[in-house]
């Protein structure tokens, strides 16, 4: 305790008021460091996402499910069964930086990746990933015999996917 008042004697003359108030500046400014240098170390692992052939298997049964489901609630469809063909894999596009160069007698552009990380770790910032193209879809049901049937599931497959209608085959589950 007689620390803090050998520490606290320059203050005796300013008051009580001030030194709560140089306290308590002190320590927000102290929280607010604190929330800069934690921000800035978050950042740099979420933007390094990978998308494995475990995960591309998974994009594409995900989709298939999820159409399957939304047929099956279709008046007349019954049970369904849903494949999807895609015409290559998902497709990274990474950040990129302009850089213009001006020499004597011309002057160039070059496009320099993103950079992120620290040392001999640095990886290229990924600013997303385009799923692959879907070619075709084809839709084997209990109904799928049924023309009414076949133009529900034609119009929800073409509605749901953004596919023209002679990318979807129907047909009936045997």
């Amino acid at each position: 305790m007689s620390k803090l008042k050998k520490m606290l004697v320059p203050f005796t003359n300013i008051g009580g008021i001030k030194i709560v108030v140089i306290l308590g500046l002190a320590g927000m400014l102290l929280i607010l460091l604190s929330e800069i240098f934690s921000k800035g170390e978050e950042s740099t692992g979420k933007e390094n996402v990978k998308l494995t052939a475990d995960n591309y298997s998974e994009f594409s049964d995900d989709t298939e499910e999820k159409l399957k489901n939304t047929l099956e609630k279709i008046q007349g469809v019954g049970r369904t069964e849903v494949m999807i063909t895609y015409g290559g894999t998902s497709e990274y596009v990474y950040a990129k930086e302009e850089k213009t160069r001006n020499g004597e007698k011309d002057s160039s552009k070059e496009d320099e990746y993103v950079l992120i990380g620290s040392g001999g770790d640095k990886q290229a910032l990924l600013r997303k990933i385009l799923s692959p193209e879907i070619k075709g879809v084809a839709v084997v049901c209990e109904g799928g015999d049924s023309n009414i049937v076949k133009e529900r599931i034609y119009s929800t497959v073409s509605a749901l996917l953004g596919l023209k209608t002679d990318k979807i085959f129907v047909t009936k589950l045997t």
